[in-house]
């Protein structure tokens, strides 16, 4: 699906999206440092820009990672003047005191991007460069990361407004499944998103669609920033049919994603790091567990109550990236109905009578 961009009189096109006008001198100053990376930051088939250090730089092509020889800054400095820019630019905060930055292009590529302070060998940039076009589930199919059977029934949970949790590995592909998921979504329901770092950009696939973002900007002296777990409470007056929440990474979040499954909120989804089916629940348990609110026992009911689809995917450099479990959950138990063997290389239908009703 390829979205037309239309610009209004005050905003313009720059190699890292559109922003207001007034902006671009800024953004041609984060152009002029970025300058060795553009190249294959445009390349689109360039998934992933790697900086180990200045003068060591790693792409990812078709899941292969290749050292780009000879391709380097001019120096340390300038590879820390270009973290600093593009903070700037976003109006955020990098220093010594915060020597980690996670920000956004206005295309929609992310940057995780460290000082010295914590990454002694140099300053390093690891960018996610945004698809040129948002993948479907015919474009998943074709890669081989599922199967038509596959989609089919998660368009059926999707369809009836499951409960959703994706999970996996870095890059295994989590934000991507969950906007194809968006085929399957009424294009006249009322979306509503919370991220930490916008990625899912459901409004091209649901017109509706409401998106928050908590973004670590610079704050005034005493004001607390907003946090991912805050947005999540103002959906819970926003009406949403559809809450959908990015990655959940600590304490507060996952409480908050709970408190939302438990108002009557039907549709929602959700990601996480895990392992896989089992290994999720326990994490998303562990975080809830870890705010000292409920118990771990307790925690696990919750969480076991909260979700109906579980669906994993995983990025190997053996076989790329596959969703490798998709699991249902009935009176708290995990009911596998979708495999990946990796010893055949096949997609598995697996789910008994059970999984069955429930398709």
């Amino acid at each position: 699906m390829t979205t037309e961009i239309v610009l209004s009189d005050s905003e313009a096109m720059t190699d890292f999206g559109v922003v207001p006008k007034e902006d671009v001198p800024g953004w041609n100053l984060v152009k002029y440092y970025f300058a060795p990376l553009m190249p294959y930051y445009l390349d689109e088939s360039v998934t992933e820009i790697m900086v180990n250090r200045f003068d060591y730089i790693v792409i990812e092509r078709a899941n292969k990672l290749e050292r780009v020889e000879g391709l380097q800054f001019e120096s340390e400095t300038a590879l820390q003047n270009l973290i600093y820019q593009v903070a700037n630019r976003l109006n955020q905060l990098v220093d010594d005191d915060n020597p980690v930055l996670h920000a956004r292009f206005p295309d929609g590529s992310r940057l995780c991007c460290t000082l010295p302070i914590v990454s002694p060998g140099g300053a390093t940039i690891t960018l996610r460069c945004k698809p040129r076009e948002d993948l479907t589930f015919n474009d998943l199919i074709a890669f081989g990361a599922l199967t038509s059977e596959m989609v089919k029934y998660i368009g059926e949970c999707v369809s009836r407004a499951d409960s959703m949790l994706v999970t996996g590995n870095t890059g295994s592909g989590k934000t991507s499944l969950m906007r194809a998921c968006g085929e399957f979504v009424g294009k006249t329901e009322r979306m509503v998103t919370a991220e930490d770092t916008l990625e899912l950009h459901m409004k091209r696939m649901i017109p509706g669609t409401v998106a928050m973002e908590a973004a670590k900007r610079r704050t005034s002296s005493g004001v607390k920033p907003l946090t991912l777990a805050n947005l999540i409470e103002t959906m819970l007056r926003q009406r949403p049919d559809r809450p959908w929440v990015g990655e959940v990474r600590d304490a507060a979040a996952a409480d908050a994603v709970m408190q939302l499954s438990n108002t009557g909120h039907e549709g929602l989804a959700t990601s996480l790091h895990a392992n896989g089916p089992e290994d999720a629940i326990r994490r998303f348990q562990y975080l809830l567990a870890s705010a000292g609110l409920v118990s771990y026992e307790l925690a696990g009911h919750q969480v076991m109550n909260a979700f109906q689809l579980l669906i994993h995917c995983h990025r190997s450099y053996k076989f790329g990236r596959k969703v490798t479990h998709i699991s249902r959950v009935e009176g708290e138990k995990i009911i596998p109905v979708f495999v990946y063997n990796k010893n055949t290389g096949e997609h598995e239908r697996v789910g008994g009578q059970q999984a069955e009703r429930a398709a």
